[in-house]
């Protein structure tokens, strides 16, 4: 009921767990005690909705956020005068290079509720994940460019749904508005004959929330996010 994940244990530096069966949470004090044990930490998602909180709180987890799941049409997507400057290169037409040190603060993101968290270590995990999806795909990774110098950056992997529109990151220095990088980039992947995006977002990123909201987006049933963290030793 408990899993490895995998991509958050290579960040982290040790074993890190997610919940992958609800029926956790009606396992019995022990049994729960005994699944987490080897974890440093453990998160847990699943439906707003369907949540009972008082049970997922008695196993020794707490909220860190709250997810918008949505879906948008891209081929339905328009284009502006002001992106006409925006340049898109996909990493299977040239290198993309992420570094930690070129991207902009992740500022909502529910890692930051882990002890002894940084922005710099917040920032080394999604840098990371850049450059996993860039190797896996990069047919749908992508950099945008205003006068050869890199803005920003969207990275997606495809599926039977659509498109999932992974991670979109901009520059430390950019130049240009996340609704530019946001509409340039999913405008490039209509291009190439995508037709149906979809993602999930903090509730706490009101400008995520906007940009997609602009853009037509439909907004679906939200993801409660909870995290468990070992007692505290005397």
């Amino acid at each position: 009921m408990i899993r490895r994940h995998d991509f958050n244990s290579r960040w982290w530096g040790s074993e890190v767990g997610i919940v992958d069966d609800q029926a956790f949470f009606a396992l019995p004090p022990a049994a729960r005690e005994r699944a987490l044990a080897p974890y440093a930490w453990v998160e847990s998602k699943g439906s707003l909705a369907a949540a009972r909180a008082s049970r997922v709180a008695a196993a020794g987890f707490f909220p860190v956020d709250v997810q918008l799941a949505f879906r948008i049409g891209l081929a339905q997507l328009r284009s502006s005068p002001s992106l006409d400057r925006l340049e898109v290169v996909f990493a299977d037409e040239e290198p993309l290079v992420v570094e930690e040190r070129l991207v902009a603060d992740f500022e909502h993101e529910r890692f930051h509720a882990l002890p002894g968290i940084t922005r710099e270590r917040v920032n080394a995990r999604y840098a990371l994940w850049a450059r996993e999806l860039v190797s896996v795909s990069p047919a749908t990774c992508l950099a945008v460019r205003e006068g050869g110098d890199v803005q920003g950056w969207f990275l997606s992997l495809r599926s039977e749904k659509g498109l999932h529109l992974t991670l979109a990151m901009l520059a430390r220095d950019a130049r240009i508005s996340g609704h530019s990088l946001y509409q340039r980039a999913l405008l490039a992947y209509a291009e190439r004959g995508q037709r149906l995006g979809f993602a999930e977002f903090s509730a706490t990123n009101t400008a995520v929330h906007n940009i997609y909201a602009s853009l037509g987006a439909r907004f679906l049933a939200p993801l409660a996010c909870w995290m468990w963290l070992p007692p505290a030793r005397a």
